[in-house]
């Protein structure tokens, strides 16, 4: 109840905001700061609409595998499947990402031993140390700082390579003036999330029979929680704000929503019986005046880099410039006119269908190899 209270006050406050700003919502206050129009988010939405029933079916047999017959239950959306035991020293690490990365482009590649070689990455957990993992650029010296809590696994490997993609974000726009190095959120994730795909990508294709399986079903776990999982908190915003408008919402109101809006995003993929009413304690992306609908973020640089990928695939090393030209334009463009550097029209559901066709043709596999 008492963070109901405060999750309650939070959202009044923002609706009182964005109404002294004369903003027509608190979703019209976020679009506007993040430099994006309306007409990109409902492209954005309406294909995820239509590729909802892919990862449905995902979810259905993932279920089957592990013993249910009525859906996932929320418990096991993170349980493995397959075997990878694979782990990698730090030098190795380095050594991996350098020859993956050198054939996209040198900069990356050079950038990836400097963060190694200078200690720009404090890579061990210990104690009192923060979990997870974070990049913060540093364009006045030109450099970034990294902190993870690397063990080694593949997954630790990958975060790396996130990370080390905001960093190179960092790299491309450091020679703005000061007041020009700040990027909007959507795009916030567009590097990290293409070095994720060209490293797992990279471990996929190089991978067999349950070690494939593993690292696949890995990568579509990934991909479920910033579709369906961001698609969800993005409704349970939306009516919360809306809802606080005119009323106080308790505890079971805000277990409701959350229940409904799960419901909706994951459709028949998880079991109804077995969701999960308390979303709206654990996740501190909600409980910020400053940053509204923060989850949004998740699934438009996902999809927006598979989409930058797919067309790295269809040109080659003639994209790259363009993409790094991309990523310097961040900090001073609107999304829309960032993406047609790289002649991408956001506004339209085709290039969001296309990065989720990808998806789709691995959750094919998927299913063809768990048959």
């Amino acid at each position: 109840d008492s963070i109901a209270f405060s999750l309650n006050n939070i959202k009044s406050q923002v609706n009182m905001l964005s109404n002294m700003r004369t903003y027509k919502s608190p979703l019209d206050m976020t679009l506007h700061e993040s430099r994006m129009k309306r007409e990109t988010l409902d492209a954005m939405l309406t294909a995820i609409n239509d590729y909802l029933p892919r990862f449905h079916a995902y979810l259905r047999r993932k279920g089957e595998i592990l013993g249910s017959r009525t859906g996932l239950p929320w418990w096991d959306l993170f349980a493995p499947l397959g075997e990878n035991n694979k782990t990698y020293t730090i030098e190795e690490s380095k050594e991996y990402l350098t020859s993956h990365f050198r054939p996209f482009s040198d900069d990356l590649a050079d950038l990836t031993i400097e963060a190694f070689d200078n200690n720009w990455i404090d890579f061990l957990p210990r104690s009192g140390k923060v979990g997870g993992a974070f990049c913060s650029n540093l364009p006045y010296v030109k450099e970034s700082r990294i902190l993870t809590n690397f063990n080694g696994s593949l997954s630790d490997l990958v975060t790396l390579a996130h990370e080390l993609g905001h960093a190179y974000h960092g790299l491309h726009i450091q020679d703005h003036l000061p007041l020009n190095t700040d990027y909007s959120m959507p795009v916030a994730e567009t590097a990290s999330n293409f070095n994720e795909i060209l490293i797992m990508n990279a471990a996929i294709n190089a991978a067999k029979g349950n070690e494939k399986l593993a690292l696949l079903e890995s990568q579509l776990q990934d991909t479920t929680q910033i579709i369906c999982d961001i698609y969800s908190r993005f409704l349970f915003e939306s009516e919360v704000f809306e809802k606080r408008r005119e009323t106080f919402l308790f505890s079971d109101d805000l277990k409701e929503i959350m229940i409904n809006s799960q419901k909706e995003a994951y459709g028949d993929g998880l079991d109804h019986n077995y969701l999960h009413p308390y979303m709206w304690i654990n996740k501190g992306h909600y409980y910020s005046e400053s940053l509204s609908y923060y989850n949004l973020p998740y699934a438009f640089g996902g999809l927006f880099a598979k989409g930058l990928y797919a067309k790295y695939l269809e040109e080659g090393q003639d994209f790259v410039p363009q993409y790094q030209t991309l990523l310097k334009a961040t900090t001073v463009n609107t999304v829309e006119d960032v993406a047609k550097i790289a002649g991408i029209d956001l506004s339209k559901p085709d290039f969001w269908r296309q990065g989720l066709q990808t998806i789709s043709g691995s959750i094919n596999e998927f299913l063809k190899m768990t048959k």
